[in-house]
């Protein structure tokens, strides 16, 4: 079954990290290494506006549930919510709180506090996020890489 999640869409980068394949292996790990740095300097600056938007929603779990927001270590930007992390106020895992505290009650009773929604914290964050300054740095990275390495 698949995981539910968002993502922001670099358009050809899959087929750019196709054609790093071909770099000698020593030139692969060296281009790797700084792609999975850019990528998580974008992921870090996501999860700071993400962890702000928690605390703003409105959502009384949602600030305890920001508390898992991790950087996966990846060269595509990547992050993860949820998890086994502990963080409820009876000890509930997060990865059992992420959607109530981003669409609120599916169901009655309401336990949330707030009312159903499409997206109180994260959904809305990720979408302004696809503008924000940090994917424009790191499509500049990987833009620079490619030049190093006269694949345009």
């Amino acid at each position: 079954m698949a995981k539910p999640g968002l993502s922001v869409e670099v358009d050809g980068l899959t087929q750019t990290l196709k054609a790093f394949q071909a770099l000698d292996m020593d030139l692969r790990r060296q281009a790797n290494g700084r792609l999975r740095q850019a990528a998580g300097d974008c992921a870090r600056r996501l999860i700071g506006l993400l962890v702000q938007a928690a605390h703003s929603c409105g959502v009384p779990v949602a600030p305890l549930v920001a508390r898992s927001l991790r950087v996966s270590n990846d060269r595509l930007p990547a992050v993860t919510v949820g998890g086994k992390r502990r963080v409820g106020r009876n000890g509930a895992p997060a990865e059992r709180l992420v959607w109530g505290s981003e669409q609120g009650p599916k169901s009655e009773p309401n336990r949330w506090g707030v009312p159903a929604s499409s997206g109180y914290w994260l959904a809305p964050t990720v979408a302004r996020f696809r503008g924000d300054e940090a994917v424009a740095v790191y499509k500049r990275a990987v833009y620079d890489l490619m030049r190093e390495h006269r694949l345009v």
